[in-house]
């Protein structure tokens, strides 16, 4: 038995939706349910009713629940208090930061904290939201810092992983300019070829968000992949080459802008607006990080 089948487990008894909560578990519809079913085997009774909508668990489920809820609560507030004990002589800050945000914004908002005087280290995972999200989850950071937009929710529980805004941004689409100055590859429907497109990778946060950004203009624009990478510095470099047209955070450009070597390839209409947000385990937000953190946020007030 795995401890994660555990929090899959409590995940549909709450949302009583497999696809809702294999979606919140940052896996696949199908691997969700295979390991419901793993669970169900060790066990040896059914968990859950699928015989109705939403799902329901059986009164052996909801026997199982409330053990489950005592257990998993247990492992993780004991857990959290060794690793306290274990780092009781260092003062830490674990950050999991999405890899676009992870150069300059990060060092910026660093440079606001205490740190030299506390004598803190910072210990900082860049990676992917999809497994920055999965960091904070399974405790192995205290803070996750990320992009975020009201119709790309993240799955995070507000009770235990609440947020605050730390930043403003913007997703608007840029291309290398041409030698008159205009856009050298534009959005505009009534062009007569398909616009390159340098595009995320399609599971990707900002790939997510590149696709409702270009779905807001007023007409369709015809756009073919030509690029794709899940690194937005990777297409930033991709738009400044020429190669075509990228959506791209403005704070993460605007060096680029100011030498004139990426310009708007359209209107604002097909700009998106995002926040940066910080999101903190409450079990993690004591002591010595809450004192660090209360410089630039009121850690009781993270909704």
């Amino acid at each position: 038995m795995e401890a994660k089948w555990l929090e899959d487990f409590l995940s549909v008894a709450r949302t009583g939706n497999f696809s809702q909560s294999a979606a919140e578990r940052h896996i696949t519809q199908s691997a969700f349910s295979r390991r419901i079913k793993a669970l169900e085997q060790w066990v040896g009774v059914a968990l859950i009713d699928r015989s109705s909508y939403p799902t329901r668990l059986t009164s052996a489920g909801e026997k199982f629940h409330d053990v489950v809820k005592e257990v998993t609560s247990s492992l993780l507030k004991t857990r959290q208090d060794l690793r306290q004990v274990l780092n009781a002589d260092h003062k830490l800050l674990r950050i999991a930061v999405q890899h676009s945000l992870a150069g300059g914004f990060l060092a910026r908002w660093l440079a606001t904290l205490p740190l030299q005087r506390d004598a803190t280290l910072v210990r900082v995972k860049a990676d992917n939201l999809h497994d920055c999200i999965r960091e904070l989850e399974e405790g192995n950071v205290d803070v996750l810092i990320c992009y975020a937009h009201a119709e790309l929710p993240l799955g995070l529980d507000k009770e235990r992983y609440p947020s605050f805004l730390m930043a403003e941004d913007t997703l608007v689409a840029f291309t290398n300019p041409a030698a008159d100055g205009r856009p050298l590859h534009s959005l505009r429907p009534e062009a007569a070829r398909q616009v390159p497109w340098l595009a995320y990778n399609a599971e990707t946060f900002l790939g997510r968000a590149a696709a409702l950004a270009h779905g807001k203009g007023p007409l369709p624009v015809a756009l073919h992949a030509v690029f794709q990478s899940a690194l937005a510095e990777a297409l930033r470099a991709a738009a400044v080459a020429g190669l075509g047209v990228a959506w791209l955070p403005v704070s993460l450009v605007n060096d680029d802008v100011d030498r004139g070597s990426l310009v708007r390839a359209g209107d604002s209409d097909f700009d998106l607006p995002l926040q940066v947000r910080l999101y903190g385990d409450r079990l993690s937000l004591t002591g010595h990080l809450r004192t660090l953190l209360a410089g630039v946020c009121n850690i009781d007030e993270l909704s």
